[in-house]
């Protein structure tokens, strides 16, 4: 065998005593490094923690500059319908004039509700959004602003209304509350209302829970409630197949479309033709006897009823039993011709002082020609 290939036994063991004794060495070498490695590490201090603090309040150049709220409360029939716009006092002042304008001379239709189909230049009807009947966006140069267009029903002291949501507007923008006539807000010129038109402009600093807080406030301190939401009337329900709310039970009669209950309004029915509805409604509420009729008939007459007239609208009640009490109804005719809607609404008093308010408003026809039905439904109607 060629010993170039393999070596001899002899030389192997010479080459691996070698090694040994080279190794031998090296390890007695590092031994005393890695030692003084270990202590050095050990001796080693802890790294420092380091504390900083961070400024609680905003840089004064990232915080909002100061808010302008323009809202206007404008009663009509039985609601109050809310206009407002809230932004940038710079953005605000720009559209201030247009926003007035707007409410000014805002019409509504037969059922009550405010008419948005014709709307200025740059200004685009928005989506839903709750606690609101309409959300209105305006572009400006700077950014974009959005008018909220919300409704309650009205019941109680007018004034009273109009100071506490006056007063919760105020502290959307960091004002004190205000004990002056109406929190500081101002009477305002709208064709449309029926009572006196009130105007909030107020300057100030923009409040942590401004975008939280509902928009507006109900009768006597009551907590907001949603509005009635913009809803296109649903398809004629026959009375077999009409679904009672669980706490009432009636008999919907032909034609009447179910509204669904929403805020306030326990039951909602749209009646009549649809190109001349009525609109039906149910309410729990307050309130005394003459002074809800005498709205109701300044609503009609767009003014102020004598009192001899809210005597003998008084004196001409019908009266009949509803679900076991004794239940007034009031008829009073608006006059077409004078662009008038007429009004049947029977009050029912329950427990607690509160009264049941079953109300249709609508065109005079379409209030006539539903005036058997309604009295079947009333008489129908059971809680």
């Amino acid at each position: 065998m060629d010993s170039g290939f393999l070596p001899s036994t002899l030389n192997l063991r010479a080459h691996f005593g070698q090694l040994h004794r080279h190794g031998c060495w090296s390890l007695c070498l590092l031994m005393p490094c890695l030692l003084m490695l270990g202590f050095v590490a050990g001796c080693t201090p802890e790294p420092e923690i380091t504390t900083y603090k961070i400024p609680k309040n905003m840089p004064a150049e990232l915080q909002p500059g100061k808010q302008r709220m323009l809202a206007v409360i404008v009663p009509h029939e039985n609601d109050a319908w809310f206009f407002k716009i809230l932004g940038d006092e710079e953005a605000v002042n720009g559209v201030a004039d247009s926003f007035k304008e707007f409410v000014t001379s805002v019409k509504f239709g037969d059922s009550g509700q405010p008419l948005l189909d014709t709307l200025p230049e740059a200004w685009k009807l928005g989506g839903e959004k709750p606690m609101r009947f309409a959300t209105v966006y305006i572009d400006t140069d700077s950014k974009q602003l959005e008018i909220s267009i919300s409704t309650l029903p009205l019941n109680g002291d007018y004034d009273s209304y109009v100071v506490q949501n006056v007063n919760r507007w105020r502290g959307q923008v960091g004002l004190k509350p205000s004990d002056d006539d109406w929190a500081g807000g101002v009477p305002f010129d709208v064709a449309a209302a029926d009572q006196q038109a009130i105007l909030a402009d107020f300057v100030g600093e923009p409040s942590n829970s401004a975008a939280m807080t509902p928009p507006m406030m109900g009768m006597g301190g009551m907590p907001p409630l949603s509005p009635r939401p913009n809803t296109a009337p649903s398809a004629s329900p026959s009375a077999s197949t009409a679904k009672a709310s669980p706490k009432y039970k009636y008999d919907l009669p032909e034609g009447w479309r179910d509204q669904g209950a929403s805020g306030m309004r326990e039951l909602s029915f749209s009646v009549g033709p649809e190109d001349a509805p009525a609109e039906v409604t149910l309410i729990s509420a307050g309130g005394d006897l003459r002074s809800n009729v005498a709205r109701w008939m300044g609503q009609v007459i767009k003014g102020t009823p004598d009192e001899a007239a809210v005597d003998q609208m008084l004196a001409d009640a019908e009266m009949f039993d509803v679900s076991g009490n004794q239940a007034q109804r009031f008829i009073i005719d608006g006059d077409a011709a004078a662009d008038q809607f007429s009004i049947d609404a029977t009050i029912i008093p329950t427990e607690g002082g509160f009264s049941k308010f079953v109300k249709m408003t609508g065109p005079p026809a379409t209030v006539t020609e539903q005036r058997d039905a309604m009295k079947s439904f009333l008489q129908s109607l059971s809680f």
